[in-house]
This record gives C-alpha cells, sequence and structure tokens, in this order.
C-alpha cells in the first residue's frame, strides 16, 4: 500500500452558500494533505458557485465542476467520473469534518489492511460544542468480517448506511453509481459498495458533522418523494435475508426505523394511502421487533408504543423529536 497516496474528496453542491466555506475550509485544514478536492456545483442558484471558483484559484488541489442541476445523486457521480485518486470519500456541502477525518480513515485501513473504512458522527446544531478531536489509536480500530459490519449497520451502532463517513478504494465504483432522480440514494448503494471487500474498518472517531437545518431534504416535510426511502430499506431488507440469513433481526429493525422515520412526518389528509400503508407496516413487525433483545432501544420503544395506536405513538414522536 503506497504510503501517501492520493485520496479524492467529493462534495456535491447546491444552494448552501451560507455553508459552503466552513465545509471547504475544514477540508483544506486536513491533517492528511495528498488530497483531490472536488467540488461538484449542481446548478445553484445562490453563490456557491462563486465560491467555489475562489478557492479554486486558493488551492491547487480543488477541481470545481460546474453542470446543471441534476440532483445530488448525478452531482455525486459526475464527482466519481473524473476522480483520479487511490482512495475516495464524499462530504456532503452543509456538513464538516474534523482536521482528522481523512487521516482517521486512511490509517483505520493501513491498520486494519481493509479497502473500507468507516467512522461515527454526530448530528451538528448551530452553536453546539464541537467533540473532541483526536487522532485515532491504534487499538480502537475494529476489524470486522462483512457480515458483522452489517449487523453494526442494521442497528446503527457505530456504522451507518450514509454516502459520507467512509474511506473506499476507488476502484470499487466501477460499476456502482448513486442512483439519479432518488432521495436517500445512499441506501441502495452503500451495500453494493460494502460487498466488494471482505472486512471492514470501523473506527469510534467523531469526525463527521451532520449539520441539521430546517430546509435540508431530511428536515423537510412529507413529500411523496420521500417513499424512495422505504422502497430501498425493503430491497435491502430482501437482500439480507437471501444472503445473510443470521442477519434478518437486524434488517426488520432497520426497515421498521425508516418506516416510523417517514410515516411520522405525514399529516392531514393528503397522503392518507401512504400513511395507511406505512402504519400496516409498522403492525407487520412491530412484534418481532419488540423482542429483538438486540435491537435499538428507540426502535424498540416504538414497537411497544405502536400497541397504543396511531395517535398514542404519533404523539410521543413528535416530542420526542
Amino acid at each position: 500500500m503506497n504510503d501517501n497516496p492520493l485520496i479524492s474528496v467529493i462534495v456535491p453542491i447546491y444552494n448552501v452558500e451560507k455553508y459552503l466555506k466552513r465545509c471547504i475550509e475544514s477540508i483544506r485544514n486536513q491533517t492528511y494533505v495528498n488530497l483531490e478536492i472536488i467540488l461538484v456545483d449542481d446548478g445553484s442558484t445562490d453563490r456557491c458557485a462563486e465560491i467555489c471558483d475562489e478557492y479554486a484559484n486558493l488551492d491547487n488541489r480543488i477541481k470545481v465542476i460546474h453542470k446543471e442541476n441534476g440532483g445530488l445523486s448525478e452531482a455525486r457521480n459526475f464527482g466519481l467520473d473524473i476522480m483520479s485518486g487511490e482512495y475516495v470519500t464524499c462530504i456532503d456541502s452543509d456538513d464538516f469534518v474534523s482536521p482528522f477525518f481523512v487521516e482517521n480513515l486512511f490509517l483505520a485501513l493501513v491498520k486494519g489492511n481493509c479497502t473500507i473504512s468507516g467512522s461515527w458522527f454526530v448530528e451538528y446544531y448551530d452553536g453546539d460544542a464541537l467533540p473532541k478531536q483526536n487522532k485515532v489509536a491504534s487499538d480502537e480500530i475494529q476489524v470486522l468480517p462483512r457480515e458483522n459490519l452489517y449487523r453494526k449497520m442494521l442497528y446503527q451502532d457505530g456504522f451507518e448506511v450514509s454516502a459520507w463517513g467512509k474511506l473506499y478504494k476507488s476502484e470499487f465504483f466501477n460499476g456502482v453509481r448513486y442512483p439519479v432522480g432518488k432521495l436517500y440514494e445512499d441506501i441502495p448503494t452503500t451495500y453494493l459498495l460494502l460487498e466488494k471487500a471482505e472486512q471492514i474498518a470501523v473506527i469510534p472517531n467523531v469526525d463527521y458533522y451532520y449539520f441539521q437545518r430546517s430546509n435540508s431534504i431530511a428536515q423537510s416535510k412529507f413529500n411523496i418523494r420521500k417513499m424512495d426511502a422505504i422502497i430501498h430499506m425493503n430491497e435491502l431488507r430482501k437482500f439480507i435475508s437471501d444472503n445473510y440469513p443470521n442477519l434478518i433481526s437486524a434488517a426488520e429493525c432497520r426497515y421498521f426505523s425508516t418506516v416510523c422515520n417517514i410515516l411520522f412526518q405525514i399529516s392531514g389528509d393528503e397522503f392518507e394511502p401512504q400513511r395507511k400503508q406505512l402504519w400496516s407496516e409498522v403492525k407487520k413487525y412491530r412484534k418481532n421487533i419488540l423482542f429483538d433483545k438486540n435491537g435499538r432501544k428507540k426502535a424498540r420503544l416504538a414497537a411497544l408504543a405502536s400497541y397504543g395506536g396511531f395517535n398514542i405513538i404519533s404523539f410521543l414522536y413528535r416530542i420526542t423529536q
């Protein structure tokens, strides 16, 4: 393994001028410096394009792509198409990372003799204090067989399905791209990449700051496109059931959590068919979730509360968000 390989960092960008400089500065200030920073301006209508060009003039590691708006997946795919790094990681443009983000992920790869690594994240709100930032210790690196890694991911235990927060061998994206026009595009993509590695290195470091803003996809009100999450997660559940039967309970737990998350964003009568469909899924899986001793506490409590009826669990969800 090259001691200092080029690592590509792909940042899809759309109308985030308020947060973009924070993101780019956090990448420029990485302790690992041999970076190719690819900024993909996805047809922004604010000052993002101008900001990208300004940074390209400041740092010769930065490459800028300006394209017509095509959505997050298409923007990320544009970056994948032109990257030249031996490894690649993705960062969303309203998020930011600790100075050790890339170095820690690369050290995990080297020490674990792996081709994929992942670290953890924290939800960040304006004004929050940052967690302690430090270089990963060798004894904190876990090297997990793929099946064990899936268990952690499905139970959301130190590894997530997200596109960000991971470092991949770039060649793993040969034949793999994010689905254009779909929301929650990481769900049907991440496991295709994990399937290319026999083992994965995982570290507990919180190096990724997942910024919470009211107009993000995750925080926005329900619309019919959000059902993409249910379709994707159900496909993942079926894939796990077919290929990793020991993990059926874990897959059901992750699916149940996604169903609840989307269900309780629905209000009013406009999407009543979708509400009924998702409520039916809650009732279908709730017993299994309730008695899964390995399941997330939050999911098991939701399963228990669901026996009180939709209004009870919906109220509890709202006051805990």
